[in-house]
């Protein structure tokens, strides 16, 4: 599968996924690391609850689509077969709301614009701005592309100077860089750098991460006014799909500073370019208060562990961005290692951005930020890529027992339905384990063992139960030469009678024995009969409840 950037990635991003074989977690794009509003997922699929099938008879069998009897299939979904309505009453107020508050709601739901992703509203912005050059953030070293390329493809030149500008494009918080302005800064900039007649466009995408304040850290209505009077329009963007977590279905909005500037936006845009799933996703997304608390709470949270671990594996890497974003960007310091990274990512299933691509960065990454559980399969594979640049020479892995190496083939991850289990496990034994883990401060478990040929679980069920309950899809496993003669099953005079061939028959039959039915053995070098857990190395921190 190629992993060359396909066309218009180079901007935008957001195909890495589909270079993947097998998608464990995106980490390409800066979205939400709680995925989707549930309330607003439910009051989209309730759209499709009204859909009707009935059967329409005498008509020609011979036709394509029709049964022998003459009878052909019609179906009916108002969402869907018909066009939403041009102006959403209650999307425009939830909106204004959200983003003034109640006192200046009426008043702002008659200045908002809403268009299919920030995309398609930067485009309108470009195409309708006063005629001239345009000015990016002259004190960031790259901004999101859009911009640019929108302004370029309406024959604008760009200019250093935003004084010599007609239109001046700032992305606050920044992506991909993470830079951030607070509200005094940020005026302060556009005041004293803004020429009378220029449009201002502000990107504030980002800016609902920043915590329970977001509100007073961006660009103020007030400070909109009194540009107005000096003859700066300030434009204000929100993308949702960031936020919310809904990049599949496309929906943004634009702040004007004038119901005549939103009129004169609205004269250029298509009609209905915001289908009705969207709408409906948006305005429950927008009821759920709850949502962004624990986005509040979890995001700074789970951004720390991911630093964390990632300076300990990698000191020179510098580490940017303020610590509520959703997104990590890192400069590598080598192009050569940026794109080993990439790569890594990419055959693990965990797609991260190389920001050679669009932002002609080769040195650099930028890492979403995701919950501990799928950072872990990312940080393990980031693990093995550094193991085997530091040395081409496999060594034994996570085991002080003293075996003959061909008796452990590797540590891999896989996909927790891929296993293949071979006994059942005490129901009263694995909630036991999951309250030990879940009092411990750290969360350290030994990996599950498997047959190398079969994925058959040889040795930790109970903790492959205890993954499988806590939703987790990945796990990494120890994967041993079964056929080995050093490993042994119920050996004389420990338990009944088994063979090898038992374990496996069993298992890929989709049958399993009684829980303990089985012990596996291994033989140190010195003839010694160890419990084979002693092959498990200690995973830390992947479980987390």
């Amino acid at each position: 599968m190629s992993s060359s950037p396909a066309a218009g990635c180079e901007t935008h991003g957001g195909d890495d996924i589909h270079k993947v074989s097998r998608l464990v977690c995106d980490f390409s794009v800066t979205t939400n690391a709680l995925g989707p509003v549930p309330g607003a997922l439910h009051a989209t699929r309730r759209l499709l609850d009204e859909i009707e099938i009935s059967a329409v008879s005498g008509l020609l069998s011979s036709k394509p689509g029709f049964d022998s009897d003459g009878l052909a299939a019609v179906a009916s979904c108002p969402s869907v077969e018909h066009y939403p309505q041009r102006e959403d009453e209650e999307l425009q107020k939830l909106t204004a709301t959200f983003l003034r508050g109640e006192e200046r709601s009426e008043e702002t739901q008659q200045q908002l614009i809403f268009g299919n992703g920030a995309s398609e509203l930067i485009d309108l912005l470009a195409r309708a701005a006063p005629a001239g050059d345009f000015c990016l953030n002259p004190h960031t070293e790259v901004q999101y592309r859009e911009y640019q390329r929108a302004c370029l493809n309406t024959g604008r030149k760009m200019v250093d100077s935003p004084k010599d500008a007609s239109i001046i494009c700032l992305v606050n918080p920044n992506n991909p860089t993470g830079d951030f302005w607070e509200r005094a800064e940020m005026e302060a900039w556009i005041s004293d750098n803004a020429p009378p007649g220029s449009w201002v466009i502000v990107d504030e995408s980002m800016l609902f991460w920043a915590g329970p304040d977001w509100q007073d850290r961006g660009v103020s209505a007030e400070f909109v006014d009194a540009m107005r009077k000096r003859h700066i329009q300030i434009f204000l963007v929100q993308s949702w799909t960031k936020i919310f977590a809904c990049t599949g279905l496309r929906i943004g909005t634009v702040l004007c500073p004038t119901i005549e500037k939103r009129k004169q936006l609205q004269s250029m845009q298509v009609p209905w370019s915001v289908t009705v799933f969207a709408r409906t996703y948006l305005k429950a997304a927008m009821k759920d208060t709850e949502y962004l608390q624990r986005t509040w709470a979890a995001t700074p949270k789970w951004r720390e562990h991911m630093v964390t671990r990632l300076q300990r594996l990698h000191p020179s890497w510098k580490f940017l961005g303020h610590p509520w974003l959703s997104w990590v960007w890192i400069d590598t310091g080598d192009p050569g290692i940026a794109d080993s990274v990439y790569q890594t990512a990419l055959a693990c299933g965990c797609p991260v951005r190389h920001a050679s691509y669009g932002y002609s960065k080769p040195s650099m990454l930028r890492i979403a930020v995701r919950r501990p559980y799928d950072f872990s399969v990312l940080y393990q594979a980031l693990l093995q890529r550094e193991c085997h640049s530091m040395s081409k020479v496999q060594a034994p892995f996570g085991t002080s027992a003293d075996v003959n190496p061909s008796v452990v083939e590797g540590v891999r991850l896989v996909h927790i339905d891929d296993l293949k289990p071979h006994e059942e496990v005490l129901t009263d034994r694995a909630g036991k384990l999951q309250e030990y883990v879940r009092d411990l401060p750290v969360k350290i478990l030994p990996a599950i063992i498997v047959d190398s040929q079969y994925q058959v679980v040889i040795d930790g069920h109970h903790r492959l139960e205890m993954f499988r309950e806590a939703g987790m899809t990945i796990v990494p496993v120890v994967s041993v030469n079964y056929e080995h003669e050093d490993i042994l099953v119920n050996p004389v005079g420990i338990r009944p009678e088994m063979s090898k061939e038992m374990v496996i028959g069993t298992a890929l039959k989709g049958k399993t024995l009684a829980p303990k039915s089985t012990q596996h053995m291994v033989r140190s070098r010195g003839g010694a009969l160890l419990p084979l857990i002693v092959l498990a190395p200690q995973i830390a921190e992947l479980y987390h409840s």
